[in-house]
């Protein structure tokens, strides 16, 4: 009988979760609509429905009727029946987002992180600014599903930083230091999730095969096959950045040498400009060297003089151009993609110049390029990508039945 008992406990939350799952897919839907879609029976529905009521997860919005007895209703999700909270983690910033049951940012902040990176100081940061960003909007806190976190590096399934490069994190249990802090659970993701950022503001790419192409502080892709994100055995696919594109070439943070990370990404750039922009050469950013405070902020600058034909900036320029062919090129060939996102603070201020260059190599480049059709195209989730995505996962995983 126990057993018994136990197991209709965990039908019922599995039947809520398809319940909810439904309506986040397709919107508004009557009783009866979500017994035909689910083949589940009507009293289990009004049963499940009468629980998300109780827990306020859903609306009921009676529908006009000329018949007699019970009006229908058509029933929606509650964006306020819960919050979802995710955090990108990144060499300068930590990005803190609120989404509510519906998955839509209503709030966000953002802390600066300098240049203390020990895990310490990041769960510090980020338990304050937790706190209070609930705290400021005023939700309870058994409103909260959840929180996601995600950062570059190689992650486990149990949520341990095996290696994150920009960070200089190895062998961190992210996620039990955090779940240590907080009553909320807590999910870890790699920056793959930024790719389903991309999907909900375009619901057309879920159909395509795609490689998303990062280069911002560090170097990455994301592979999405047949309609899913590929992890690997390791959950360490996508790693294009580690790829040894100089032998003997400067080294990189993973502790090898000659990485294309080491070589096009923000941090790269910048080295790159401060080695290089010496009094021998001949420069518009010489003077703005000294006022650089950031990768990102230096490739702002370069960009700005490679708009005044600045030879330098415009050979600097080209460097980045000449890599990202060569192992986007490589991308192509192994994955067939229908799609090429340029997503990153390095790319986006180049991106016609970058399409245009990616188009000509791939005619010279990519094994029979006149049977393929591959649309080039920027990312459109900004900023927020990250979080939006860890977000879109962590929404995900809190609906799925399984």
């Amino acid at each position: 009988m126990e057993k018994t008992a136990i197991n209709s406990k965990a039908a019922g939350r599995r039947n809520e979760k398809v319940v909810l799952s439904l309506l986040a897919g397709h919107g508004p839907l009557s009783q009866s609509q979500i017994c035909q879609m689910t083949h589940l029976g009507s009293s289990t529905v009004s049963t499940i429905v009468s629980r998300l009521r109780e827990k306020e997860w859903i609306h009921e919005t009676p529908l006009p009727s000329g018949k007699r007895g019970a009006k229908p209703v058509l029933i929606r999700i509650n964006p306020q029946g819960g919050h979802l909270i995710a955090a990108e983690i990144n060499p300068h910033t930590i990005r803190l987002g609120l989404f509510d049951f519906h998955c839509q940012l209503t709030e966000q902040i953002a802390i600066a992180l300098g240049t203390d990176h020990s895990v310490e100081n990041v769960l510090r940061l980020l338990e304050i600014n937790i706190r209070g960003l609930v705290s400021k909007a005023g939700i309870r806190p058994d409103r909260i599903l959840g929180v996601a976190v995600t950062l570059s590096g190689s992650i486990t399934p149990a949520g341990v930083v095996e290696l994150s490069s920009p960070l200089g994190w190895k062998t961190v249990p992210l996620r039990r230091l955090l779940q240590n802090r907080f009553d909320w659970p807590v999910e870890i993701y790699s920056t793959k999730v930024r790719l389903l950022a991309e999907i909900r503001l375009q619901p057309s790419l879920q159909s395509k095969n795609i490689i998303y192409f990062n280069i911002a502080d560090g170097v990455g892709s994301t592979l999405l096959i047949d309609g899913k994100l590929v992890y690997g055995a390791t959950r360490r696919s996508g790693e294009i950045g580690h790829i040894t594109v100089m032998p003997d070439g400067p080294l990189c943070g993973c502790g090898h040498k000659g990485c294309l990370e080491a070589l096009v990404s923000g941090p790269a750039v910048l080295r790159k400009m401060r080695q290089e922009l010496t009094r021998e050469c001949s420069s518009l950013l010489q003077q703005r060297l000294p006022a650089l405070r950031s990768p990102e902020q230096a490739v702002e600058e370069l960009a700005w003089a490679a708009d005044q034909q600045d030879p330098y900036a415009l050979s600097v320029r080209d460097f980045i151009a000449d890599y990202l062919c060569y192992a986007a090129a490589a991308a192509v060939n192994l994955f067939d993609p229908d799609v090429l996102i340029l997503a990153g603070y390095v790319s986006q201020p180049f991106l016609p110049y970058f399409t245009k260059r990616l188009q000509d190599y791939f005619v010279e480049h990519v094994y029979d390029f006149a049977s393929r059709t591959i649309e080039i195209i920027p990312a459109r989730a900004g900023k927020e990508a990250l979080i939006q995505g860890a977000a879109a996962a962590l929404f995900q995983n809190a609906l799925s039945p399984v």
